[in-house]
């Protein structure tokens, strides 16, 4: 009798450090990185979410499903509230649920609203356009001491927005960050002696005007550059002209936080033919 005894706890045993040996099996199998990331100083952090947060009916924009995980232990039952510390950032392990029913084990940051708007921000770095102007005269086409007309097409100047959260147990926290342009640059290499030099640049606030001919040859832009010397002796008969748009930054959460993040430029090269008129003089 005592000997069965024995062999039951026995068994009983073996089947706690089986339940237990898969419970950290399972733990251990999320580590692998989800979602996005982000950095704050020398700390990098994984996990952070970019599709839009839940809404009403509990799933995200990629229609999954987040709760806090729930794991079963022999000894204590169901337990939630799961925690570990990496570094100085803490992770809580939650499930993720898709919507044909598969559930994995994710774990998520403790960002704060701020550090969830600096991930966002290098998203929205990311998603910025290439700056593309037009002007007048056209660019191969552009003549010495008649000032060029330079703006941007609308259909990219405009806020451009991401969107970073995390689950928690209170809900979504989340922060969207915009960048905006504000400001266009225009920087002309080699318009000077024989020996080239950087010479002249322009800036503007706005993206300028478009050039209409009602507008006539006497018209001024507040963007616009005026040549002063001829290209044809440059490599390939153009300067090199450098564009770059200004983007401020900012951002908001449902935490009600919100401020400023550091300006971002972003800049494209155009090669500009200039011609120089001659003229008799009678």
């Amino acid at each position: 009798m005592r000997l069965r005894r024995m062999s039951v706890l026995g068994l009983l045993v073996s089947l706690v450090v089986m339940m237990c040996a898969d419970v950290h099996r399972q733990v251990l199998a999320t580590d692998a990185p989800v979602g996005s990331g982000g950095t704050t100083g020398d700390t990098i952090w994984a996990g952070i979410q970019t599709s839009s947060p839940p809404g009403g009916s509990g799933r995200d924009s990629s229609g999954f499903r987040w709760v806090p995980a729930i794991i079963y232990d022999s000894g204590i039952g169901a337990t939630t509230g799961i925690t570990k510390l990496v570094g100085s950032i803490r992770y809580d392990l939650y499930q993720r649920h898709t919507p044909d029913g598969q559930m994995t084990l994710v774990w998520i940051p403790r960002p704060s609203t701020a550090q969830l708007a600096q991930n966002a921000a290098i998203l929205v770095r990311g998603r910025l356009p290439q700056p593309s102007v037009m002007t007048a005269p056209p660019i191969d086409n552009v003549v010495v001491n008649v000032g060029m007309w330079i703006w941007a097409d609308t259909n990219w100047w405009r806020p451009v927005t991401a969107m970073a959260w995390v689950p928690t147990v209170f809900g979504s926290a989340w922060a969207r960050t915009t960048a905006t342009p504000v400001r266009l640059r225009f920087i002309s290499q080699d318009d000077g002696t024989a020996n080239g030099g950087l010479v002249g640049s322009m800036e503007c606030d706005g993206p300028g005007f478009e050039w209409s001919v009602v507008f006539g040859d006497e018209a001024s832009s507040p963007c616009m550059y005026t040549y002063q010397h001829s290209s044809i002796s440059r490599d390939g008969g153009v300067f090199v002209g450098v564009v770059s748009v200004d983007w401020e930054i900012s951002w908001t959460s449902n935490s009600g936080t919100g401020g400023t993040l550091p300006s971002y430029t972003t800049s494209s090269f155009v090669a500009v033919s200039v011609d120089e008129l001659q003229a008799l003089v009678g």
